[in-house]
């Protein structure tokens, strides 16, 4: 009887054993963030608003980003839209990050109505939020994201380097503040 009692207690410590080897660890959820927003081209035309997304991928095994989507807005009392980026089908790296960096062109208007604002203030605070839906394998997750930077006007030095056009005796900041009073009246 004390031999029979000992092999089954045995045979069990075996079997968990084999059965705990085989089992694979739970799933841990992705985390996504916004590294950095940035300026790389303002103009009187466009402005280009570049945003820096990290997906940090806590799994032994990739993943797949199906897509990443966001809102970008300048905060002036309210937000105000600026534009949209997306990007898709990015292999995740496993037990690690991936860093994503998005451009958005903003247009005409919206250029204009920022920069305006940046004028009159001294500074302008932007905002991005959006979402990332990433597939790891067995499951996948929408991760919201939302991130907001200031800028100051003094950061747009290197990026508009003219004050003044040549030949002329305009200078381009007042004008930028005379087109932000008249974006002021502009519907938005």
């Amino acid at each position: 009887m004390k031999n029979q009692l000992l092999s089954g207690v045995f045979v069990l410590f075996v079997m968990f054993i084999l059965i705990g080897g085989c089992m694979e660890p739970p799933i841990k959820e992705p985390v996504v963030s916004v590294q950095d927003i940035a300026l790389s081209d303002v103009s009187l035309m466009t402005m280009t608003v570049n945003t820096t997304v990290v997906i940090n991928n806590p799994n032994p095994i990739g993943a797949k980003l199906n897509r990443v989507a966001f809102d970008v807005y300048y905060l002036d009392d309210t937000e105000n839209y600026l534009g949209h980026g997306e990007r898709s089908d990015i292999d995740v790296k496993e037990n690690g990050n991936t860093t994503i960096t998005i451009p958005v062109t903003i247009g005409n208007i919206p250029a204009f109505q920022a920069v305006g604002s940046l004028v009159r203030k001294g500074s302008i605070t932007l905002k991005v939020n959006g979402s990332a839906f990433i597939d790891v394998k067995v499951t996948s997750f929408e991760k919201r994201f939302e991130e907001s930077r200031q800028f100051q006007a003094t950061d747009f030095k290197a990026l508009i380097p003219v004050t003044s056009l040549a030949g002329t005796s305009m200078n381009v900041t007042d004008k930028l503040q005379q087109l932000g009073g008249f974006l002021d009246i502009v519907p938005k």
